[in-house]
């Protein structure tokens, strides 16, 4: 229910624009509660514009909490692929287009720390082209690879579930 929930509001966001927001940065609530309007957004979003340069890719954190975190992610390149053994991944897009491939098998898989598989490729996954307001649900253990055209960078937002505690 909680990620029914989370889903609900965060598709909404690619439809905001600055001009739609009427928030402020100075949110009261209980601890734990965060806003990130779409003027904080689009000001992240610039700041990533910015960085992005040659890099494949880069990203800022809109907060780690118990059970998951939140990132906004400007990818300029191709990765790798990857599986995680205990995350699963919520994908928002919001800007660009990219083609997700999911499931079938790593290709060079290597074993990383916290529990993450990567590899050079996917062998025999399903490939579905995704643009701005498409979500898309990554359930743990199974390999995906988000395949970016370098002349469009893509941005979007990513929620991991039960992330490994960085260290």
């Amino acid at each position: 229910m909680r990620l029914l929930r989370l889903v609900a509001i965060l598709t909404l966001l690619p439809a905001a624009s600055p001009a739609q927001s009427t928030s402020t940065d100075a949110v009261e609530g209980p601890d734990g509660y965060v806003l990130w309007n779409a003027n904080r957004v689009e000001a992240a979003s610039a700041r990533l514009d910015r960085a992005l340069g040659d890099k494949p890719m880069v990203y800022e954190t809109i907060g780690n909490y118990e059970g998951h975190s939140i990132y906004l992610v400007l990818r300029g390149s191709t990765g790798t692929a990857e599986l995680h053994e205990t995350e699963s991944d919520l994908y928002i897009a919001r800007r660009g287009r990219a083609t997700f491939v999911i499931g079938g098998v790593l290709v060079d898989a290597q074993i990383l720390p916290r529990k993450q598989v990567r590899g050079s490729a996917i062998r025999g996954g399903a490939s579905q082209p995704i643009g701005p307001g498409d979500v898309v649900h990554v359930p743990e253990a199974v390999p995906h690879h988000l395949v970016i055209d370098p002349a469009e960078p893509f941005l979007y937002i990513l929620i991991k579930f039960d992330e490994e505690p960085l260290r």
